[in-house]
């Protein structure tokens, strides 16, 4: 497929997917003013619901909806608006396919858009995949491209258990190309090399391609190996091991806090390599221990250069 923007990725998995899934339903605030005004009109206010402002009633909808046999979308406007509905995920959501022994499933999606680089300061920015980490039955989305982008999308509604998709609107505008055939069971290798990898997901995935193509324009093109983890929950732990055991050093690269997220589940999981298979400790890099004030966000969050510099200064250790 031709290039086509992280944006309309989703965009497009989200029209196939209510064309070939006759009980898939949408959720959300004025769906059918701009959002979603064409999936609105064709398909009509039955499956395309606009609600009022409340994220909890909005999930529990969707659950009493899967609880009926229905795949749902829930659209949040903002992740930071997942702690109003926390309670709808964890106690409901996310333990209804456990709670009734697996015989009510609970397809469900619920977008959480990542707001960062628009000036929205401590309310608008914030990730909270560590809100939800530990959560069982509760998978978690954040794709690093285009490809990623579609194929989680279409993936989560065949599931279960509830899938927390986070996109970041930083990255909504990158070109990428869709696969013809789903490539997302797996975590991908999105760029190889043999003498680090760089493990990421979301907007810093791409920032660590950014980083193997500057090193290729420095006449390096082998030396950089990158994982894009694409669902960080179940994560891909093999393919995580055999990049890792390939070039021998990591870097981890997230947005959120040191506290949370995936960097120290992977750290840890990086221990159960065989003794010297790895020949340096690996390394984070994560952002700041602070909420993101509204102006110069990129000073407090992983940049292109901090994972540049970061790299080059691993490869050399010896």
């Amino acid at each position: 497929m031709a290039n086509i923007t992280y944006r309309d990725a989703v965009g497009k998995a989200l029209q196939d997917s209510m064309r070939e899934e006759s009980r898939l339903i949408i959720i959300g605030q004025n769906l059918t003013g701009h959002a979603l005004k064409s999936l609105a009109e064709t398909y009509g206010a039955e499956r395309v619901r606009d609600c009022s402002i409340s994220e909890s009633a909005m999930v529990g909808i969707a659950v009493g909806a899967a609880m009926k046999g229905m795949k749902v979308v829930v659209m949040i406007a903002y992740a930071d608006i997942a702690s109003v509905c926390h309670m709808a995920i964890v106690q409901s959501a996310a333990k209804l396919h456990y709670l009734s022994n697996g015989r009510l499933n609970c397809p469900v999606i619920i977008r959480l858009p990542i707001a960062r680089f628009r000036g929205h300061g401590p309310e608008g920015n914030e990730v909270g995949v560590s809100w939800f980490y530990n959560v069982p039955d509760l998978n978690i989305a954040m794709p690093g491209s285009a490809n990623e982008a579609y194929w989680s999308f279409r993936e989560a509604l065949k599931r279960p258990t509830p899938t927390l998709f986070f996109e970041d609107r930083s990255i909504h505008n990158r070109l990428g190309e869709i696969a013809a055939e789903n490539p997302v069971a797996k975590a991908q290798v999105t760029r190889s090399g043999d003498r680090l990898t760089i493990i990421a997901a979301g907007r810093t995935a791409a920032l660590a391609e950014d980083a193997a193509d500057e090193f290729a324009r420095e006449g390096q093109s082998a030396r950089i190996e990158v994982v894009s983890l694409g669902l960080i929950k179940p994560l891909d732990q093999e393919t995580v091991l055999q990049s890792a055991s390939k070039t021998g050093r990591v870097l981890i690269v997230q947005d959120e806090p040191p506290y949370g997220g995936y960097a120290l589940y992977l750290r840890s999981l990086l221990d159960n390599l065989p003794s010297g298979r790895l020949k340096v400790a690996p390394r984070i890099i994560h952002g700041a221990e602070q909420f993101l004030p509204y102006y110069d966000e990129t000073s407090f969050l992983p940049s292109l250069a901090n994972v540049v510099a970061a790299a080059k200064e691993l490869i050399q250790i010896t």
